[in-house]
């Protein structure tokens, strides 16, 4: 299984961007958090309710952090998450 990470959300604060990846795995769902382009952190879950529940509290956390929601980018390869 090769599946494309789906990008959840961009945030940026200074000169510094975050981001939150997910994809399927044959075992679960991915989430990988990127710091500038690189993944620093990669989970592991059963459904994609946990997934994104994970991905939703780490925003929130981030945003009480300063962090604001950075622009989409045109990506015509990704698929767009509503």
């Amino acid at each position: 299984m090769d599946d494309q990470p789906v990008t959840l959300w961009k945030m940026r604060r200074d000169n510094e961007e975050i981001a939150c990846r997910a994809r399927l795995a044959p075992y679960g769902i991915e989430v990988d958090m990127l710091n500038d382009g690189a993944v620093v952190l990669t989970r592991v879950f059963a459904t994609d309710d946990e997934a994104l529940g994970w991905a939703r509290d780490k925003r929130d956390r981030r945003e009480s952090e300063g962090w604001h929601a950075a622009p989409d980018e045109p990506n015509p390869d990704q698929p767009r998450v509503a």
